[in-house]
């Protein structure tokens, strides 16, 4: 679990739920996100994925994950 991680997980106002396999989900934007624990940044990272929903956004997370 990354420093990045574990600060959007107790961000208090943020607004986020857990997902499968220990993933944080959020809404940023209009859009859901889903990060992994080894999330760092967009940059470095790959570990995440977006959706219109949180099931779409898992959904691609586990995609993303798969390749």
């Amino acid at each position: 679990m990354t420093n990045e991680f574990k600060r959007l997980m107790n961000d208090p106002d943020l607004e986020k739920s857990f997902g499968p396999r220990g993933t944080l989900v959020f809404l940023d934007g209009d859009q859901y996100c889903v990060i992994g624990p080894d999330f760092v940044s967009m940059e470095e990272s790959d570990c995440y994925a977006f959706g219109a929903t949180k099931k779409e956004a898992i959904a691609n997370y586990a995609l993303k994950m798969a390749l």
